[in-house]
């Protein structure tokens, strides 16, 4: 295990995939979709995201083919552009996860914050 700057906050934090059909959603699909919601494209949010469309697009699929329904709308370009905006079926997936992290953090705050004064007051201890 690498050492850790004494100086540094250790982090600790619960990370959640709801599980839907053959695939998951986790923070990853979630933000992307969190960020369709925001601006109103995937491009600009796959930008956002530091990813490519194409795999913005690819992500979008996999949530669609596991709830067998589309999670996003679009619209072509034109003269005022085009745009995407989520499905009630991606606005409801988008709310249950995010209503499950918060529910999991909430509940998992004090257990993680006695793990981390454990491992700071016990630091890896070598055989």
């Amino acid at each position: 295990m690498a050492d850790r700057k004494s100086s540094q906050p250790l982090h600790i934090k619960l990370r959640l995939k709801l599980a839907i059909g053959d695939d998951s959603i986790g923070p990853g699909k979630a933000d992307l979709l969190k960020k369709i919601n925001r601006h109103g494209s995937i491009s600009a949010a796959a930008r956002d995201m530091g990813i490519n469309y194409r795999r913005a697009w690819f992500l979008l699929e996999t949530i669609n083919s596991a709830v067998g329904q589309p999670v996003v709308l679009t619209t072509k370009g034109g003269k005022h552009g085009g745009g995407a905006k989520l499905t009630a079926t991606g606005s409801a997936i988008l709310a249950a996860y995010e209503n499950c992290v918060q529910a999991a953090d909430d509940h998992a705050r004090d257990h993680l914050d006695r793990l981390r004064q454990n491992l700071i007051k016990h630091p890896e201890e070598t055989p």
